[in-house]
């Protein structure tokens, strides 16, 4: 039972940072096409998307399923099954005209850019705190060693 409340918590988190950044995303948009009012399915559908996403994170990215995969599979394990699932929410919420076919590449291209944006930038973040611990491990060791 606690490992059952301990995902709950962690898709909760998960969900709650993502529909937080859609919704800036979202209020930037309306601002930028000076839309007045948001549209509550549009709300409701992201909401949605968000619980997916924080869902697919945990299942992927944490050892709850697969103990052993590498990093690479992880976001193919991850992007496949999501991408499917934002497609299915932008079609049944009429998130852009599906029978437009400069839609759906531009629907695809947000996906892939942002995506690759989110990668690179966990990517750079691991990075850059990994080389900070390392330097603080260096730092300690050279100290314990006077």
């Amino acid at each position: 039972m606690k490992k059952f409340f301990q995902v709950c918590t962690s898709i909760k988190e998960l969900t709650a940072l993502c529909y937080t950044a859609a919704m800036c995303f979202y209020m930037f948009f309306l601002w930028v096409f000076k839309q007045e009012d948001a549209s509550l399915s549009m709300l409701f559908s992201l909401l949605l998307v968000c619980i997916a996403a924080g869902t697919m994170q945990l299942l992927a990215f944490s050892n709850l399923l697969f103990k052993k995969l590498a990093y690479g599979w992880r976001m193919i394990v991850f992007v496949i099954p999501f991408f499917t699932i934002i497609t299915a929410f932008a079609v049944s919420f009429g998130w852009f005209p599906t029978e437009n076919a400069g839609a759906w590449i531009t629907f695809i291209a947000i996906f892939i850019v942002i995506f690759l944006f989110i990668t690179v930038g966990i990517e750079l973040y691991y990075r850059l705190s990994g080389r900070k611990y390392d330097d603080r491990l260096d730092w300690y060791r050279n100290n314990r060693e006077k």
